[in-house]
């Protein structure tokens, strides 16, 4: 493949080995949080930093789902559950809808940068709830 190339991927299984630029994305989210309207960039780059914003929430979306199933499946839907839970059914929720419609792209990426901070938290909190799966013999 050459760089800058589209690729089509419905199922989402060639990202899938690849590990999340956490600390990059959230750096961005940090600091699309931090603009107000006298120090807010322009418009076409508030709107690259949300669209930017949304396709990492998609990465953790799918990344939470797999910890979990695997939380869920062992204790069944305690708080902590629910909470990640009701986290990931809110995010999915919201990026259904596109990351710039008409109105104010600042509050539109805000948005998007908030998502990404509540899913960095239900991640970081059923990681550390979640037993580690056991290794593959032979892997």
């Amino acid at each position: 493949m050459r760089h800058g190339s589209v690729v089509h991927d419905p199922t989402g299984s060639l990202g899938a080995d690849i590990p999340l630029d956490r600390a990059l994305n959230g750096q961005l989210a940090t600091t699309v949080l931090s603009w107000s309207g006298g120090t807010a960039p322009p418009p076409a780059d508030i709107e690259q930093a949300a669209l930017h914003l949304s396709g990492y929430a998609e990465l953790l979306v799918r990344e939470l789902r797999t910890p979990l199933g695997r939380l869920r499946a062992i204790t069944g839907r305690t708080p902590d559950v629910q909470r990640a839970e009701i986290t990931l059914d809110e995010a999915t929720r919201r990026l259904k809808a596109p990351a710039i419609r008409h109105g104010d792209p600042l509050k539109q990426a805000q948005s998007r940068a908030l998502l990404v901070q509540a899913l960095h938290g239900a991640l970081d909190r059923t990681l550390a709830a979640a037993p580690n799966p056991a290794p593959v013999p032979g892997a």
